[in-house]
């Protein structure tokens, strides 16, 4: 039977990825956006005219059993990835108050799993190890802060709520549609346009994962005999240093290495220099197999770059 799927910020950097995937199942997307994106709705369509577009969640929430039953909700809406973004309502309405309105919505729907997503950086700086989903969290960000108060919040709602329920936290997701001033795109396009690149030392030690990796594991948990509220860490648990990921970057397109200046500039004031995650207990649910390299991820980057060169 076809099944029923919402997903929340389905058209941002990992969400549209998700539903691309999703559309290949037999299924029935419902695609939850901002109320007047046409951006993201134009986008959206373009993948498939059959995905349901949905504008107003205060409606949706309003009238949850007039939609059908969900087999799955993925929950991507969120704000603040940013930096300098401190705006307090919108942390508290979105990453906060949103996600234990959707557990109300899903108790109210009779939905089938809740798939949250939350983040790595809410485990915080823990020197040099690998980070595992039982560790205490030490957020120090804004974002990862109300990333952690969601997740502790809309566990313990969804309990309360029988409203089955994971979590999942990504790590160092690049790729197709990453934003453009992020690692990856940033050295690319300098390179494409000739510029020197100016970059730390690289020292720091980091989980790159390819977002289509990232969609599919998460897709595949989904369909796994995952432990209900319980958190699972997304990454390849192929740690590899920021100078060395630079490199393959510049090998991987054919570029001059010469035009990248490695230690040019600081690192961040209280930069952690290892934060990568243990995937072992994602591995015990599906046995995924990460690539260990990066190449697809790169050459995505790059093609879509080079056309719009």
């Amino acid at each position: 039977m076809m099944k029923n799927i919402l997903v929340t910020g389905a058209a941002g950097f990992i969400g549209i990825k998700m539903v691309s995937f999703l559309l290949e199942e037999d299924t029935k997307i419902y695609a939850l956006i901002e109320k007047g994106d046409t951006a993201s709705r134009k986008k959206l369509l373009n993948l498939s005219s059959s995905i349901e577009i949905v504008e107003s969640w205060e409606q949706m929430r309003n009238d949850a059993e007039k939609y059908p039953s969900f087999d799955k909700i993925f929950h991507l809406a969120t704000v603040g990835v940013r930096p300098d973004f401190d705006d307090i309502d919108l942390f508290c309405d979105v990453n906060i108050k949103m996600g234990c309105q959707l557990v109300d919505f899903a108790a109210a729907n009779k939905s089938c799993l809740i798939i949250n997503f939350g983040s790595c950086f809410e485990y915080g700086d823990h020197g040099d190890i690998l980070l595992t989903e039982d560790m205490d969290c030490r957020p120090e960000s804004l974002y990862a802060i109300s990333k952690n108060a969601s997740v502790n919040l809309m566990t313990a709602y969804a309990k309360r709520k029988k409203v089955p329920l994971i979590t999942v936290r990504p790590f160092g997701v690049f790729g197709e549609g990453e934003g453009i001033n992020r690692l990856a795109p940033s050295v690319i396009r300098s390179c494409l346009k000739g510029e020197m690149i100016k970059t730390t030392a690289g020292e720091q030690i980091r989980d790159f994962v390819n977002v289509k990796d990232v969609a599919k594991s998460i897709i595949n948990l989904s369909e796994a005999e995952y432990v209900p509220y319980e958190i699972y860490n997304i990454c390849s648990d192929n740690p590899v240093s920021v100078r060395n990921f630079i490199c393959e970057i510049v090998e991987t397109c054919d570029f001059d290495i010469n035009m990248v200046s490695f230690g040019s500039i600081p690192y961040r004031q209280n930069e952690a220099m290892m934060f990568a995650g243990d995937n072992s207990k994602l591995q015990n649910c599906i046995h995924y197999s990460f690539p260990k390299n990066h190449r697809e991820g790169i050459l995505d980057i790059y093609n879509t770059l080079k056309t719009e060169e």
